[in-house]
């Protein structure tokens, strides 16, 4: 028997159980979501970024079984941002990008107080370089949880430049209620563009970037990559200070959440 073939296979936690306690429509393209509960005292401080799975069990299914026995398979889950944990009050906040109809879009619509969520996680998260003085943070309406995150960890002496892509005026926001900063928002709407085509733009009429610069990036997935390939090759940035991510992925329902642009 292959040695590999022969381990067993490695058991993931069993996921945290909260309850919705508050919603609201921060823009009216995004709902706002938070639960809390005894579960969630076991709930690690996200990393900045991080991300959790949020799972979907078919109405009447009890997942997860206390039968031991049981055979209920794993359900469908989506991947967020733990947008702000609040640890004192077993809380967590996520935040929803209305798209129309999808397994967690559409649940988002349909929530209500009480309702029972299922969270697995936290886990990944951008390691921000205790050495950053200039950072560029570059993302879409996806990405702007965990852009916030960034931005409240970084080192007090580096400087933050925000380029923010977004359906129109009225989808514009604050990124962190604890952080201030001023981003260059693009409006597709406003040019009918694709989604990411007015952050590429951006990025490759922006000055050449210092030696020093790293760059935050966080949008659609094939938007993300011709992002990578302008830092790289027309402003000469190199690959140790991107950190590249493809939140989601223009024609598929659930982009794997491990979307790091390395191909």
């Amino acid at each position: 028997m292959d040695a590999e073939a022969a381990k067993p296979r490695k058991q993931r936690p069993p996921p945290k159980e909260a309850f919705i306690d508050g919603i609201e429509h921060v823009t009216p393209g995004v709902i706002r979501i938070s639960c809390s509960g005894p579960e969630l005292a076991a709930f690690m401080q996200p990393k900045p970024a991080g991300h959790i799975k949020l799972f979907f069990p078919p109405e009447g299914v009890v997942w997860p079984s206390k039968d031991p026995a049981s055979d209920i398979p794993r359900p469908p889950s989506r991947t967020y941002t733990p947008r702000r944990f609040d640890a004192a009050r077993h809380r967590l906040e996520i935040e929803f990008v209305r798209h129309g109809e999808g397994l967690a879009s559409s649940w988002a619509e349909r929530a209500r107080i009480g309702e029972r969520v299922l969270i697995g996680g936290p886990g990944g998260g951008y390691p921000v370089p205790e050495d950053a003085r200039h950072l560029v943070i570059i993302a879409d309406e996806s990405a702007m949880p965990g852009a916030g995150m960034v931005l409240e960890a970084l080192p007090p002496d580096c400087r933050a430049q925000v380029i923010c892509e977004v359906a129109s005026k009225t989808e514009e926001r604050a990124l962190s209620p604890i952080v201030a900063c001023e981003p260059l928002w693009l409006h597709r709407t406003d040019k009918a563009a694709r989604p990411g085509a007015l952050l590429e733009e951006a990025v490759r009429a922006m000055p050449a970037p210092a030696n020093d610069t790293f760059f935050w990036v966080a949008c659609e997935a094939a938007a993300m990559r011709r992002i990578r390939d302008i830092l790289i090759a027309h402003h000469g940035v190199e690959r140790a200070r991107l950190h590249m991510r493809g939140y989601w992925k223009f024609g598929e329902a659930n982009h794997p959440d491990h979307d790091y642009g390395a191909d």
